[in-house]
C-alpha cells in the first residue's frame, strides 16, 4: 500500500521537514515539504537521496566480529555480551581512564536525542571522562573564546532582522551553518531584500561571496591580523556603542592598545586586498544596528581557532549585538526546558579549562570538550591512563582525524575497537566489533538538536520557535539485525551491572529517570522531554512542524548592583595577538602552494557518497586556480601528487577560477587508510597532510588544518575527464 508519511531529514546539520513517499513499508521518494512554515519544500540533493542509503547494498544490517579469516556475522546481543565482557576486563586491569568514545558528527545529528543521554550515562558509570568529540577539530574556540570574554546572559541578536552580516571563512550554502536552518539561499535573499548588508572574507569566491556587497578575497592566514584591523577602525573612529560598553564591559584601553600595531591599510596590503575596502566594509558593519558575525572552519582550522573567535565576540560585544531589556528571543526553545534571558554580563570564567587532562601537549579538557587530535597519541603512549578500549559511534576517525597514519596505527593497536556504522567504512574495516544501527527514518526522533545549536550561540541553529517529531515512517531491512544506538548502550550498562538512568534534555540537576528492558523510544522520547518549553505531545500534534511566534521568551531587565563585566582586554588573548603585530608566514620555496579545507553539499563528512548524490564524481578533486594549473602543465583529470612537510597524497586536479592563486582547496573526509591506487574510486585523504604537533590552538588542541605549506607536481599517469 502507498502512502506519504511526514518526517524530517537526519543527514545534516539542517533537519529540513520532508515527506516520505512509503510503499510496503519501504521508503521510494523523498521530498520537501511545502506546507512547512521554516523550510518551504527546501530539501538538498543528500536529504532527497537518503531512501536509496535504507536499502544500498553497500549498507550493513548486520553485526560483524573480527576473526583470522576477516569479519563474520556475528548476532547483536552476541556482540552485546563479548563487548561488556572486555570492557569490564579492561576497566578492572587498567582503570576507567582506559576507556574511550568517539561521538562523531553524525552520532549528534542523526541520533542524539535518543543515543546521548545513555552513552553519556554509561561513561559516567565507567567513570571516565575520556569522551571525545569533532568540536575541537572543527570549531572548538567557540566555547574557549566565550569562557576567556565572560557571557551575556541573553542571546545575540543574531538571525533577528539582521542589517549587516559579516562571514569570514564559511559558506552557509553548503554548510547550513552562518545562517538559520531552513533554505540557506531565500533567507538570505529575503533578508538581503530588506536591506542587510553583507560582508565576506574568504579566499574562494563561494556560492554566498557572489551576493555579496564587499567580497574581500584574502590571502589565508590573515583572519587575526583582518579582524584585529577592524577593530581598531571600530574604536578609532568611535564606532562602537558606548553605552554598551561603559555600563557592561572593561577592557577598552587594553584592547585599543593591543589593536594599535593593526593599521588597515597595511593589514591589507599584506592580505592581498583593497584597504579601502576594508575600511569601507568595517563601516558598513560597525554602524549597523543590528548583526552578527560568524566564522567558520576556515579560520578556526587554521591553528588559532580561539584567537579568531575572541575576536570575533570582541567585535561583537563593541558594536552591542546582544539582546537587550524588553527584546523577544525569536528562538525560544521548543523542545528544551524555558529559562530567563537577562541583559546582564558574567564575568568570564576563572579557569579556561575543566577538568581533565591528557598526557600530551599539556593540553586540558575545555568547554570545548576534550582535545580530540590527541586521542591517537592517547591510545599509543605508554604508561598510566594509555586508552585501550574504544568505543566509536556517528563517525569515521579513519579518515577525519589529523594525521591520518598515526590515528590508523592507534586504531590498530587497540585491545578493543567498536565502530558503530551503517556502512563498512575505513574505520569500520579496522574495527574489532562493527555494530550495524538503524538508520534514520526507521527510528522515532525530535528536532531537540535545533534547539540545542540555537542554545550553542551565534550563527547556529533555529531563526524562530520552531520544532517537528517524527515517527520510524519505514520498516527496518527484511531479516536485519540493526540496534537503535541507544539500546546498544543501555545493553551494554545492563550487562556492566550499571543502574540505567537518564536526566530530561537541558536538566542536569534533576533527579534522575530509570530506563525499563521494555521501553520503546517513543516513550523514551517522553521521558527525555519533561520540562520541555512545549510539551512533546503537542508538538506531535503537529505533523508538518510547530512554528510559535507567540509566548515567546522576553529579556528581563539585569541587576543593577551586579558588577560582573565582558572582558574584552583578555591579557592571554591580548598577548598572542601581539605575536601576529606586522608577522605574515613567508611563503617557503619548497612548499609554495597552501592546502585549504572546502565542502562539498552532496556530501556529509565522508557520509552521502553513493552513485546518486556525487553524480558520477565519488572523489574529492584537489581545486586549483587555472593560472597555476597552467604553470604547473595540468588540466581536469590530472593526476597529482600533494605534498606536506608529514606525507604526501596522490588526488585529481581540478580547474576552480573562484580561487585565489597559490592555493590548492580540498573536501576533507574522503579517501582510503593506505594507498593511493582507489583515488578515483574514493578520493584522497588531506588528513594524511596534517601534523597534529607542528602547530595548533594552544587551547582546544586543534592542529592547522587548513592554510598547510605543500607542493604540488603532475604525475605521469593517464588523465580521466
Amino acid at each position: 500500500m502507498k502512502h506519504t508519511r511526514n518526517s524530517f531529514c537526519r543527514i545534516c546539520i539542517n533537519h529540513c521537514s520532508i515527506l516520505v513517499d512509503v510503499e510496503d513499508g519501504v521508503a521510494t521518494a523523498i521530498h520537501g515539504n511545502s506546507r512547512n512554515q521554516v523550510y518551504g519544500g527546501y530539501t538538498c540533493v543528500k536529504g532527497r537521496s537518503q531512501h536509496e542509503y535504507l536499502r544500498h547494498a553497500d549498507r550493513l544490517v548486520h553485526s560483524l566480529v573480527r576473526t583470522p579469516a576477516g569479519h563474520a556475522r556475528l548476532p547483536v546481543e552476541q556482540a552485546m555480551d563479548e563487548i561488556a565482557a572486555k570492557l569490564a576486563d579492561i576497566r578492572d586491569r587498567y582503570g576507567p581512564r582506559a576507556i574511550a568514545s568517539y561521538a562523531g558528527t553524525m552520532a549528534h545529528i542523526t541520533t542524539a536525542p535518543t543515543a546521548a543521554p545513555l552513552h553519556n550515562a554509561l561513561f559516567d558509570a565507567l567513570g571516565s571522562d575520556m569522551r571525545f568529540d569533532p568540536n575541537t577539530i572543527d570549531k572548538g574556540g567557540k566555547q574557549v573564546a566565550q569562557s576567556l570574554l565572560g557571557y551575556w546572559s541573553a542571546p545575540s541578536q543574531g538571525f533577528d532582522a539582521p542589517e549587516a552580516i559579516l562571514l569570514i571563512g564559511i559558506n552557509p550554502m553548503v554548510t547550513c551553518t552562518g545562517f538559520p536552518a531552513g533554505s540557506p539561499k531565500r533567507w538570505l535573499l529575503d533578508t538581503l531584500a530588506r536591506g542587510c548588508k553583507l560582508i565576506v572574507v574568504d579566499p574562494r569566491r563561494t556560492d554566498v561571496a557572489q551576493h555579496a556587497d564587499w567580497y574581500l578575497q584574502a590571502a589565508p592566514g590573515h583572519d587575526v591580523a583582518i579582524l584585529a584591523a577592524m577593530i581598531r577602525i571600530v574604536i578609532d573612529e568611535g564606532l562602537f556603542d558606548r553605552d554598551f560598553v561603559a555600563r557592561h564591559v572593561h577592557g577598552l584601553s587594553e584592547l585599543a592598545a593591543a589593536v594599535h600595531g593593526f593599521d588597515p591599510y597595511e593589514v591589507a596590503q599584506r592580505a592581498g586586498i583593497a584597504g579601502a575596502d576594508l575600511v569601507a566594509a568595517t563601516r558598513c558593519y560597525a554602524t549597523a544596528k543590528r548583526g552578527y558575525t560568524m566564522a567558520g572552519t576556515g579560520p578556526n582550522m587554521a591553528g588559532e581557532g580561539t584567537l579568531v573567535e575572541y575576536l570575533v565576540l570582541v567585535l561583537e560585544t563593541l558594536c552591542g549585538r546582544w539582546l537587550r531589556a524588553g527584546e523577544t528571543v525569536s528562538a525560544s526553545p521548543t523542545l528544551l526546558p524555558s529559562y530567563v534571558p537577562v541583559a546582564e554580563a558574567k564575568s568570564p570564567d576563572r579557569d579556561w579549562a575543566l577538568q581533565g587532562e591528557v598526557r600530551v601537549r599539556g593540553l586540558r579538557k575545555t568547554r570545548a570538550g576534550m582535545p580530540t587530535a590527541t586521542l591517537p597519541e592517547e591510545i599509543l603512549t605508554p604508561g598510566e591512563g594509555q586508552v585501550r578500549a574504544l568505543i566509536s559511534w556517528g563517525g569515521n576517525p579513519a579518515v577525519a582525524f589529523p594525521d591520518q597514519r598515526r590515528t590508523v596505527e592507534a586504531l590498530e593497536s587497540l585491545e578493543l575497537f567498536v565502530q558503530i556504522d551503517p556502512w563498512y567504512s575505513a574505520s569500520a574495516r579496522l574495527a574489532d566489533y562493527v555494530i550495524a544501527p538503524t538508520m534514520p527514518l526507521e527510528a522515532p526522533s525530535s528536532t531537540v538538536f535545533l534547539d540545542a545549536l540555537a542554545a550553542r550561540g551565534t550563527g547556529y541553529g533555529i531563526g524562530q520557535a520552531y520544532a517537528q517529531y517524527s515517527s520510524a515512517v519505514v520498516e527496518r531491512p527484511e531479516g536485519s539485525d540493526v540496534i537503535e544506538e541507544w539500546r546498544f548502550f543501555h545493553g551494554l550498562m545492563k550487562r556492566l551491572g550499571y543502574p540505567v538512568e537518564v536526566n530530561p534534555f537541558g536538566c542536569p540537576s534533576s533527579p534522575s529517570r530509570p530506563i525499563d528492558d521494555d521501553l520503546t523510544t517513543d516513550e523514551l522520547l517522553e521521558i527525555l522531554s519533561e520540562g520541555s518549553a512545549i510539551p512533546l505531545s503537542k508538538v506531535k500534534s503537529h505533523p508538518d512542524g510547530m512554528t510559535r511566534t507567540t509566548d515567546l521568551l522576553t529579556v528581563q531587565a539585569g541587576d543593577p548592583e551586579v558588577l560582573d563585566r565582558l572582558d574584552i582586554g583578555n591579557g592571554l588573548m591580548l598577548a598572542q595577538l601581539t605575536e601576529h603585530t606586522r608577522v605574515v608566514e613567508p611563503l617557503r620555496p619548497d612548499r609554495p602552494y597552501r592546502l585549504l579545507c572546502r565542502r562539498h553539499l552532496h556530501v556529509y563528512n565522508s557520509s552521502c557518497n553513493i552513485d546518486r548524490t556525487h553524480r558520477g564524481v565519488p572523489y574529492n578533486p584537489a581545486f586549483m586556480h587555472p593560472d597555476d594549473m597552467t604553470e604547473l602543465g595540468l588540466s581536469d583529470g590530472t593526476l597529482v601528487r600533494i605534498s606536506s612537510d608529514l606525507s604526501s597524497i596522490t588526488a585529481v586536479a581540478m580547474k576552480d577560477p573562484a580561487l585565489r592563486t597559490g592555493l590548492v582547496s580540498m573536501a576533507f573526509g574522503y579517501g582510503p587508510t593506505d594507498g593511493d591506487e582507489e583515488v578515483w574510486a574514493v578520493g584522497s585523504s588531506p588528513s594524511r597532510l596534517v601534523s597534529t604537533s607542528d602547530k595548533f590552538d594552544r587551547y582546544t588542541g586543534q592542529p592547522r588544518m587548513t592554510n598547510i605549506p605543500v607542493s604540488i607536481e603532475g604525475i605521469d599517469a593517464q588523465c580521466r575527464t
